[in-house]
């Protein structure tokens, strides 16, 4: 199970490395996060953000996780590692959704709607199936 863990880990990472540069290319200069204190953003400052803070938060999940599930069991151990998969895969549809919102004259961004609640969405179901798997081991 662990291994299959690592897998997707490593899956989102290069998911999120080709979505994350394929956005880049496609946006223009002066970017539209959707922040109301930030209303416009730099193409550079945009791709040193995102890619900046994705590396910091990955460094710190996995730290967390390798050494918070050292004394659990491996099915418990290899649910909470997999919140790695979990958050990159929401980031990387944050970043597909940002560059839905840029690119209005090419792609219709009603249609990507659902990109922004699939990630908490996700994030969700984790947490109910820590919570069963914690009730089961108990």
């Amino acid at each position: 199970m662990n291994k299959a863990i690592k897998v997707l880990n490593r899956f989102s990472v290069l998911l999120f490395s080709a979505i994350f540069l394929l956005v880049y290319a496609y946006l223009p200069i002066s970017v539209d996060i959707g922040i109301d204190e930030v209303k416009q953003l730099h193409k550079q400052n945009f791709f040193y953000y995102f890619f900046g803070g994705f590396m910091v938060i990955n460094i710190l999940l996995r730290v967390a996780t390798k050494f918070g599930t050292s004394n659990l069991s491996e099915e418990l151990s290899a649910w909470i590692r997999s919140i790695v998969f979990i958050v990159n895969f929401y980031l990387t549809t944050m970043v597909g959704f940002i560059g839905v919102l840029n690119n209005t004259n090419h792609i219709n961004p009603e249609s990507y709607a659902y990109l922004s609640y699939l990630g908490p969405t996700l994030i969700g179901i984790w947490i109910v199936g820590l919570i069963f798997l914690f009730i089961k081991n108990k």
